[in-house]
């Protein structure tokens, strides 16, 4: 995404509907989807646009409900080595298939 987009805030902008869904298909179909097809390189916010699809869509967010005061406590520490630490104990607390991801 951050090689061929040409924008500031790239992660902000949808991608075209239509891309979105091709591309969502390709990934259903479990295929592994060429992402240097023009279709998509024209149109690469449609790749971002599906990745937030995708952790909106999931039942439960990569980084736990159960997590979640942990998560904010570490992030929330005083000094960047502090934060490293506390963030990287709460990561070690995922379940494998979070974890994983």
């Amino acid at each position: 995404i951050e090689k061929h987009g040409i924008v500031d805030g790239i992660y902000r902008l949808s991608g075209i509907a239509s891309n979105i869904q091709k591309l969502r298909h390709e990934f259903d179909s479990e295929q592994i989807p060429d992402l240097t097809k023009d279709i998509y390189i024209q149109d690469i916010h449609c790749v971002g646009s599906l990745c937030k699809l995708y952790f909106r869509e999931l039942p439960n967010p990569l980084l736990t409900y159960q997590l979640y005061e942990k998560f904010s406590d570490a992030v929330s520490a005083a000094t960047d080595e502090e934060r490293l630490v506390k963030i990287h104990d709460v990561i070690q607390q995922l379940p494998p298939p979070h974890y994983r991801s």
